[in-house]
């Protein structure tokens, strides 16, 4: 049988060493690179808002003063805000449906009213 010598289990000791640090280091730095990534994205998103709610220069230019945290407060509000326009241009719609349906109903009943 062979048996594993010092200098051999050192080596093996150093490389499980280095493997489990190389796994830390990805699971954290991967963790920071996530958030800059969604920083970097959030920040594209609140520009292009700006551009196209605002569209002026020092706006833009405030944008790219503000913090992670500020743009990502923005991109949330902006997200409401667009959710809030979807469901009253649904609500517009349904409204225009059923007054063209009750004008429709009215003109029915005074057509009857005429007879």
């Amino acid at each position: 049988m062979n048996k594993v010598d010092d200098t051999q289990k050192s080596i093996l000791i150093g490389v499980g060493v280095a493997f489990l640090v190389g796994i830390l280091t990805f699971l954290f730095s991967s963790d920071n690179a996530k958030k800059k990534t969604k920083a970097t994205v959030n920040r594209q998103k609140a520009k292009h808002y700006v551009n196209d709610k605002i569209n002026s220069k020092s706006a833009k230019k405030l944008v790219s003063k503000l913090t992670d945290d500020e743009i990502n407060m923005l991109v949330g509000a902006a997200g409401k805000v667009s959710d809030l326009e979807d469901k009253f241009s649904d609500m517009g719609s349904d409204m225009k449906d059923y007054m063209q349906d009750k004008s429709k109903d009215a003109k029915k009943a005074w057509k009857k009213v005429k007879k």
